[in-house]
């Protein structure tokens, strides 16, 4: 079976484990099944909205207006395919495989515009891209709650002016004045 990373470094022959800074998980290469979900990563962020239906269908959630866009649009990366070994383990993250080794990239493809590849997906119905005009109102609240525990539980108001602290308190406004007025009420 054939598995894809999707990163922003081109020209990798070798691809090794490593430990992402913004979500608790061991040093590890993360590969996937799905193409559509390997874009995602195409990119390095703070998030990642996708997901599953009850269906099992591959769905992202902008989370914004324009995040897509924003992320993703005139976004290069390189797609790797590789070889699934004996050694790689499943997740509870559907399709994905973890290597605690390194894994040899098979063949690379440059994706010049990642934004432009989702859409491509999209097209061929591998992924289903819901756009922030799509959220429903549930959904929305859903989101404004989820950023605030993240601000919370990261201590981002203590440092406001880190990366992360500065995208959220930009992207989710609303999230961050409730983490401070939680904050201000004891």
């Amino acid at each position: 079976m054939t598995l894809y990373h999707c990163s922003p470094t081109p020209g990798l022959h070798t691809l090794e484990p490593r430990v992402t800074p913004y979500f608790e998980k061991p040093c590890q290469l993360c590969l996937t099944e799905l193409l559509p979900m390997a874009l995602f990563y195409g990119i390095r962020h703070f998030e990642y909205p996708y997901g599953y239906t009850r269906a099992g269908e591959l769905y992202y959630l902008e989370q914004f207006p324009g995040m897509l866009a924003e992320l993703y649009g005139g976004k290069s990366a390189s797609l790797y395919l590789c070889g699934e070994r004996e050694d790689m383990q499943a997740t509870t993250i559907p399709h994905e495989r973890v290597s605690a080794e390194p894994v040899p990239v098979l063949r690379e493809i440059a994706v010049p515009d990642l934004l432009a590849a989702l859409r491509e997906q999209e097209r061929r119905g591998a992924v289903r891209l819901i756009r922030w005009e799509q959220v429903d109102e549930a959904n929305r609240r859903w989101i404004i709650d989820a950023e605030q525990r993240e601000i919370v539980e990261r201590g981002l108001l203590d440092y406001p002016e880190e990366p992360m602290a500065r995208y959220l308190r930009e992207k989710y406004p609303e999230s961050w004045a409730r983490a401070e007025r939680e904050r201000s009420c004891p």
